[in-house]
């Protein structure tokens, strides 16, 4: 009789370790450079995607691709549907790409995406990273969130989305404040 009661306990607990996160994930609505350093880790789950509907979102937003994009479009509308209320419209949020790091964003001389204003205007270097989906994900996020807890960038949740770090496999590049 006393197993029985034992069974609920064990079965708790297995749960409790199998859903519990890595890191607390808050957001910390902050900073919007993201720039490039080394790191050395590399996550399981870094080319997956966000959930079909996307995560939800404070207030709808909408963006536009601009011309220097146009090879990158496909990507940057896959990182966009990360979040639900995130449309595409002509009239949104400019959304260019640089073929070099961006020196004009501040927060480092390696910087890989900048979203200025919370969606005023964002710049994407799409050679600086191993998922251009993520890095579109990640500025957008910045609309509404500054970085997260998290320690590598994932498509696992809103807050994994905008860790300060993507973890990349070989080369390896990371976003900070």
């Amino acid at each position: 009789m006393k197993k029985l009661f034992l069974i609920p306990a064990l079965l708790a607990l297995v749960v409790a370790v199998l859903v519990a996160p890595n890191s607390n994930g808050s957001f910390v609505v902050a900073g919007h450079p993201t720039s490039a350093v080394d790191v050395a880790e590399a996550p399981a789950n870094l080319l997956s995607a966000a959930p079909a509907a996307g995560w939800p979102v404070p207030r709808a937003r909408t963006f536009r691709i601009l011309s220097s994009c146009s090879a990158y479009a496909a990507v940057i509308r896959q990182g966009a549907r990360a979040w639900n209320g995130l449309t595409e419209s002509t009239s949104g949020t400019p959304v260019e790409c640089r073929n070099s790091y961006i020196a004009d964003c501040g927060g480092g001389s390696r910087v890989v995406g900048c979203n200025w204003g919370q969606g005023q205007r964002i710049a994407l270097y799409m050679g600086g990273v191993s998922d251009d989906a993520l890095l579109a994900a990640h500025e957008f996020g910045h609309d509404w969130y500054g970085h997260s807890t998290y320690q590598c960038a994932g498509w696992g949740s809103p807050q994994e989305v905008m860790a300060p770090r993507m973890c990349n496999y070989g080369a390896t590049t990371a976003f900070e404040n």
